[in-house]
């Protein structure tokens, strides 16, 4: 494991295989690799919809009555999926561009002595491979389950409908977990800048404090300069950051819409199954058979929404916290060198950092993060508390 790429490749490959991504594909022609991936996408996706529209499906559609809610959920699911195609295929390069900074960024904190544990960060993403596939199987056998006692389907027909049926959901989770992946990995290289410059400060700090106690060392200041190594490490440091800077800025122009797109797309489904448990809960007959299992399923739904929610939100807030950190770390450093030049450098720096700071936005609408999921949550309470007072009055008349 030397690189980001080989450390994402579980979810970068499944991505690909699943036809959601073409950037996993390595060819020594660029415009080949490009013509490759989208004619594998355009067989795969044509091959989906010829199985799709086969007797089976179609006949049981016939039978069961959608609700136009469940309607309009899955043509969203629909219309994400090729919006994260074409985003894909648009912004493929730039997100290779990402890929090969973040290798170089890697490549100069090794330089310095900085490792990463590759291993380890691979087996992540492998265990949440593991986790989507067991949510998978979960969600499709419970649902094949419930219609099998419902409508006397075969469990095997209702297995393949209820996949292939979710099939949009269940690769959209792989792209979010590819989407917070990326920005853990961010993170991850803020911390191991921001790990450096501390022990660069508490070095400073004893320096100067050894500096201070003697006051031979102490006239000799300024004809030389302390420790230019510690310098140099700082300015390094400093350029790593503004290409991690960089690196989030990308990530999130290539995201950004996407990701403001889920928030909204969750926020709906979350108010559709609220509304489902809710009516399964208080309306006798709204469900005659199975009404456990069919609650167990729709909290499936719900954990699944709540989690991708939190996760996407809680790697943009970590990310922009570490990215901010560093300012105090580096404020450090400018009162404890005597090197004119890096001094100014480093307010130059301070004020870049306060001027811009990382943030992650959805389209200019909101800010990701910790306040936008206080605000979420409250518009999913109104909207439980409104439901609760719908069912009341009907209950009422």
């Amino acid at each position: 494991m030397k690189s980001i790429r080989e450390v994402l490749s579980p979810l970068l490959i499944i991505s690909y295989v699943l036809g959601l991504r073409l950037w996993i594909i390595e060819l020594s022609i660029a415009h080949l690799r490009s013509w490759f991936g989208i004619s594998y996408m355009l067989s795969f996706w044509l091959i989906y919809y010829i199985i799709f529209e086969t007797k089976i499906i179609s006949h049981i559609n016939d039978d069961i009555h959608y609700s136009t809610e469940f309607l309009i959920s899955f043509w969203i699911d629909i219309f994400i999926t090729l919006l994260t195609i074409v985003f894909g295929t648009y912004y493929n390069k730039k997100c290779r561009n990402c890929l090969k900074k973040l290798d170089i960024v890697d490549d100069t904190l090794l330089k310095i002595g900085i490792t990463t544990d590759y291993h380890k960060l691979h087996k992540k993403s492998m265990l949440l491979i593991l986790g989507w596939f067991i949510t998978v199987i979960l969600i499709t056998w419970g649902m094949a389950l419930w219609m099998n006692i419902a409508f006397n389907f075969s469990i095997l027909t209702t297995l393949y409908i209820h996949f292939m049926r979710n099939y949009f959901t269940y690769i959209n989770i792989i792209d979010d977990l590819i989407i917070a992946s990326l920005l853990g990995y961010v993170g991850l290289k803020f911390d191991q800048v921001n790990g450096y410059l501390v022990n660069i400060s508490k070095d400073n700090k004893y320096d100067v404090k050894q500096t201070q106690e003697n006051p031979v060392l102490l006239s000799y200041q300024h004809t030389f300069p302390k420790t230019p190594n510690k310098e140099w490490m700082t300015w390094i440091l400093m350029h790593l950051h503004l290409e991690l800077r960089r690196i989030s800025y990308e990530i999130n122009s290539i995201f950004g819409i996407q990701m403001t797109i889920k928030m909204g797309c969750i926020f709906f489904w979350l108010t559709l199954d609220l509304r489902e448990i809710f009516s399964v809960i208080l309306i006798n007959n709204y469900i005659r058979c199975n009404r456990i299992l069919y609650i167990i399923i729709i909290a499936f739904w719900i954990i699944q929404n709540i989690a991708k929610l939190f996760l996407i939100n809680y790697m943009c807030e970590t990310v922009s916290a570490k990215a901010n950190a560093t300012r105090n770390l580096i404020n450090r450093m400018q009162y404890s060198t005597y090197n004119v030049e890096i001094r100014e450098n480093i307010s130059q720096f301070l004020l870049q950092m306060a001027q811009i700071p990382v943030k992650f936005y959805g389209i200019g609408l909101f800010q990701f993060g910790y306040k936008f999921l206080q605000k979420f949550s409250v518009l999913i309470t109104s909207v439980v508390v409104l439901l609760m007072q719908t069912y009341v009055n009907k209950l009422a008349f």
